[in-house]
């Protein structure tokens, strides 16, 4: 009986901290570019309003393409309970070279004021996009050094694109 309750254990822990994120491609945009105005607004309260979090991933008129991703998943609230949550990410991209040339990440729930906090860069600027790229190589790391922790500097998501 004790095998078989650690067995279990083993398996709802891998369930809930080994979890693969899919972050699913919603769209695509040429000839644009990221809103930077809206992300250096995320340390003031007022992105909290007229969905100001939501409106900064949609993409700007510019040279580049936009990928715009939502990865959904299930997990632990600061209240204890479990509860759907939605990391939306954008990507710059070089339409000639396919390289990913910057990118933001955010959590839409995220219950810690500002919502800098939360807000992770891409430093990774030589890898491609594709199918199946592992979110781990474009080596987040959050953007606000002051709400830094060692455990939270850089993003560790294990997730992966998907663009189909």
């Amino acid at each position: 009986m004790q095998k078989l309750t650690t067995i279990i254990f083993i398996l709802i822990c891998n369930l809930t901290f080994g979890q693969e994120k899919l972050y699913k491609l919603i769209s695509k945009t040429e000839n644009s570019d990221i809103d930077y105005k809206s992300f250096r607004s995320f340390d003031d309260f007022e992105i909290y309003k007229n969905d100001g979090l939501k409106k900064a991933f949609e993409p700007k008129k510019g040279k580049s393409e936009i990928y715009f991703f939502i990865a959904e998943y299930k997990g632990d609230s600061f209240d204890g309970t479990r509860k759907t949550f939605h990391d939306y990410l954008i990507l710059k991209v070089d339409p000639k070279s396919e390289l990913i040339i910057d990118g933001f990440q955010y959590t839409l729930e995220w219950a810690e004021p500002p919502a800098i906090s939360d807000l992770y860069r891409v430093t990774e600027k030589n890898q491609k996009i594709n199918n199946g790229l592992n979110l781990n190589f474009l080596k987040m790391e959050l953007v606000e050094q002051e709400y830094v922790s060692e455990w939270r500097k850089e993003l560790k998501d294990n997730g992966i694109l998907k663009l189909e």
